[in-house]
């Protein structure tokens, strides 16, 4: 199996990158290549299908598509070239990469990088806090309830009602927000430690109708140990529930209640501790590529079906 990692580096030209990828599929002798979330803009298509050479493409795409992100035509001509497409999100994804190209999809997670996140995964999940809420994500609303994402209004109003809630025992990060409301980007591998300030992970996640799906913040604020209070979307029956440190709800309301109860229960800690036990070697990178190379590979072991078995699949060709 070979992984291709296709995004632009420092400095580096359309060409370089178009030649590059073509190069590096060329001079692989893999029968099976995996392509992660092409965003590169890649043009040199033609180059690419003939890199291939008949070999099988496996293709994952770890973004949320809908109304105000339209798919862009490079990933369509990466969809129509792959044998199989994982996607982190159900219906109606499943249906609109169907549309761009895709033969077969199949469902899968967003799970976090053991690579970065080693530290937090090996290591005690630290109990000293300096606030009692942290909100990370970026503001995307223009016009309200006209433009922006669809979840985007919601999450915008999610972050004004916990900052008049928790005041400033309320901790925001990520762009787009207004003026001193938020400490800004940070950076990714430092997110752990940065979730790690409060006692509970809020979250509102921008396609909150997209069925099945988690955003990667899930995954990452489970292996920082930390309690966490997001989206319910549609089918999210096969994820652990509060006695794993995860709360799904289904408004901004019902999340900042939720919060609420959590911090007024006392036992973030505790909830925080089984979240970290339950997401340690279960829905890492490593799970992640276990589960798309047993879909390819008999001999390869799956992931644990907890909950990799239970992931909802909607398959079309």
């Amino acid at each position: 199996m070979e992984v291709v990692h296709a995004a632009a580096r420092p400095g580096e030209s359309q060409m370089s990158v178009n030649e590059r990828v073509v190069r590096e599929i060329s001079a692989s002798r893999c029968e099976n290549v995996l392509v992660l979330s092409m965003k590169s803009r890649v043009t040199d298509m033609e180059g690419v299908s003939g890199a291939l050479a008949g070999r099988r493409l496996l293709y994952w795409e770890g973004d949320p598509w809908g109304r105000g992100k339209r798919a862009p035509e490079e990933m369509k001509a990466w969809l129509s070239m792959a044998d199989t497409v994982f996607s982190v999100g159900g219906h109606p994804q499943v249906e609109l990469l169907n549309r761009a190209g895709a033969a077969r999809v199949v469902g899968i997670m967003h799970t976090y990088d053991h690579v970065l996140f080693s530290a937090a995964e090996k290591g005690e999940t630290p109990r000293r806090t300096t606030c009692d809420v942290v909100f990370l994500g970026s503001n995307l609303t223009r016009v309200p309830l006209i433009s922006g994402l669809p979840g985007s209004w919601q999450r915008f109003d999610l972050v004004a009602g916990l900052r008049r809630d928790h005041g400033p025992r309320f901790l925001l990060g990520g762009a787009g927000w207004p003026r001193r409301w938020s400490v800004g980007r940070v950076p990714f591998g430092a997110q752990a430690a940065f979730l790690r300030r409060a006692e509970v992970v809020a979250n509102w996640d921008h396609f909150p109708g997209t069925h099945a799906y988690t955003s990667d913040r899930l995954a990452v604020a489970m292996i920082s140990g930390r309690v966490q209070v997001s989206t319910r979307h549609p089918e999210m029956d096969w994820l652990p529930g509060r006695e794993a440190g995860l709360v799904l709800v289904a408004s901004p309301s019902e999340v900042r209640r939720a919060v609420r109860s959590v911090l007024d229960a006392g036992d973030a800690p505790e909830l925080g501790r089984y979240a970290h036990s339950w997401a340690k070697g279960r829905v890492s990178h490593r799970e992640a590529v276990r589960f798309m190379l047993s879909t390819v590979w008999d001999h390869v072991e799956p992931p644990p079906a907890d909950p990799w078995a239970r992931i909802p699949q909607v398959h079309h060709a």
